[in-house]
Parts: C-alpha cells; sequence; structure tokens
C-alpha cells in the first residue's frame, strides 16, 4: 500500500511538472521589463503612475535600475486589471466588457500568443471613455514620447507673472516639425495666436464640444475659421509657440497641447481617458 501511495506522488509531482513547463510564458500585466533607456521617470509615465509609487511596491532604496530587472507596477488608471477565468478567449473578454477586441489586444502586448490565454493570467481591459471612441489619436505612433496626465496640473505663466491656473489639457512632447492629425472631423472655430497658446485651433465636433490643440509651430494648408476638417486629416505641426505675444515661442519644449472643451457652460473636460482610447487603434 506504501508503495502504491509512493508511486501516485511521483505520477502526481511529474503531471504537475509538465504542466508548469508547458505553460506559455509570458510577463504578467503587472510586471515590467526594465530596458536599456528606462528610468523610474520614463516607467512610471508609461504606467501613469508616480516615482515613490514604484519604489514603495518595489521595496527601492535608490533611483537605480538594471537592464533586464523585473518591477511589480500598479494597472495604469485608464486600465481595469483583469484575472482570466477558466474557459476565457480575448473575443469573450472583450464581449464582457464590451471593447472592441482589437483595443484589448493592443492594451496586452506582453502576450506572446493572444490566441493562448489561460485561467489566472493577469490582463489589461482598457477603460471605455464617455464618448467620442471612434477617434484618432492625433500623433502618428513613433512620433511622440511616452505622457501622462498632466490634466489639472499647476501652471505659473501669466502676462504679469501673478497667476497660477489649473491646466486643461494634456501635453504630448515630441519633436518641433511632427505633424498632428484631427481626431475626429468638424469644424474650425478658433484659428491664429493665443497668448497662452500660441498658433491653436479650436474644432468644434458636435454641438456641444470643442476639440483644443495648441503651441503649433504652423497650421497645415487650408486651416482658417470656418474651415470644415475631417477626421485623421493634417491641421498643423508640433511647436513651442505661446507664453507671450504673437511669435514668442521656446519658453518650453515642443509638445501638443490637447484639450476638451464643453461649451455649456464652457468648461474643460480631463481629456487623458479618450487619448488613451484612441491610442490603441
Amino acid at each position: 500500500m506504501r508503495m502504491k501511495k509512493w508511486r501516485t506522488y511521483l505520477l502526481g509531482t511529474a503531471l504537475l511538472g509538465l504542466l508548469a513547463t508547458a505553460a506559455p510564458m509570458a510577463a504578467s500585466a503587472a510586471s515590467y521589463t526594465v530596458g536599456p533607456s528606462d528610468s523610474l521617470w520614463s516607467i512610471s509615465v508609461k504606467f501613469d503612475t508616480t516615482i515613490a509609487k514604484l519604489k514603495q511596491i518595489n521595496g527601492l532604496t535608490s533611483d537605480m535600475l538594471l537592464t533586464g530587472q523585473v518591477l511589480q507596477v500598479p494597472p495604469p488608471s485608464y486600465m481595469t486589471a483583469y484575472k482570466a477565468e477558466a474557459g476565457d478567449t480575448m473575443w469573450i473578454i472583450a464581449n464582457r466588457f464590451s471593447i472592441p477586441l482589437n483595443k484589448l489586444m493592443a492594451a496586452n502586448k506582453q502576450l506572446a500568443d493572444p490566441n493562448i490565454i489561460w485561467q489566472g493570467l493577469d490582463l489589461n481591459v482598457p477603460k471605455r471613455p464617455a464618448g467620442f471612441r471612434d477617434g484618432f489619436f492625433p500623433l502618428k505612433k513613433g512620433t511622440y514620447s511616452p505622457y501622462g496626465n498632466t490634466y489639472a496640473d499647476s501652471r505659473t505663466w501669466s502676462s504679469d507673472g501673478a497667476a497660477v491656473r489649473s491646466h486643461e489639457g494634456v501635453d504630448i512632447m515630441a519633436a518641433e516639425g511632427t505633424p498632428i492629425y484631427s481626431t475626429l472631423g468638424g469644424t474650425v472655430v478658433q484659428a491664429g495666436w493665443s497668448e497662452l497658446g500660441g498658433w491653436r485651433l479650436t474644432i468644434r465636433v458636435d454641438s456641444s464640444t470643442e476639440f483644443y490643440y495648441a503651441h503649433m509651430s504652423r497650421y497645415a494648408a487650408g486651416m482658417a475659421k470656418g474651415a470644415v476638417i475631417s477626421k485623421g486629416q493634417l491641421i498643423g505641426y508640433v511647436g513651442s509657440t505661446g507664453y507671450g505675444p504673437e511669435g514668442t515661442k521656446g519658453k518650453f519644449d515642443p509638445h501638443l497641447h490637447f484639450g476638451i472643451y464643453k461649451t455649456s457652460p464652457y468648461a474643460p473636460v480631463d481629456p487623458f481617458l479618450f487619448l488613451k482610447w484612441w491610442e490603441l487603434g
């Protein structure tokens, strides 16, 4: 009887070992492998968190990182952390959360093969914005730096140097001259110089919403008040204009400032979740 139990134990151990070996190897959605150019700052921006939070959850006492080091990262604010259940497929999960399959797959690049998932696998599920889900990201992939949510950050510049204001958009850093594309179709309602926004463009996309693009180096041809714009149309180029009289530039690094405003009453809306949704393609 003892020998039979021992054989059963060995068989079970061998089976568990085989299953462990056969399980697909993929990085968890809750972990990140440090690359050669990574820093705590760049990782914090990528995952919409803070350096202090990364250091806390990883027990780090300095800012030094090593290439290949694996860090635990919190789910970004624009994602829902999800643990795959028995019988799940990416298609089933996409339908469960009412999101397009292509966006779910784009949010989980850590999977070697998205057709192979298993119970307990950590996944990122993109959060759906309240509207405008068919928008187009304003900069092409590979032309801009990772960005975080700068909406509601403090800004101190004003013409008299005294005002402190709340930032009403998200800044996306890119080289000067990088093409900017309209996220949705609409009609240009404002064009020209703004003391804060430099060369800026405001496009009304529906009866109560306007999208705002600021700090351009120049406009694309045909950009004028009243012009009708198509989604994905070239509208201008990244610059560093603003914070002064017409022609002022270079007071900050080149970037696109993107904002969303409701018109009645006129008030800013946090555009970060919309941008992250559009960025998935």
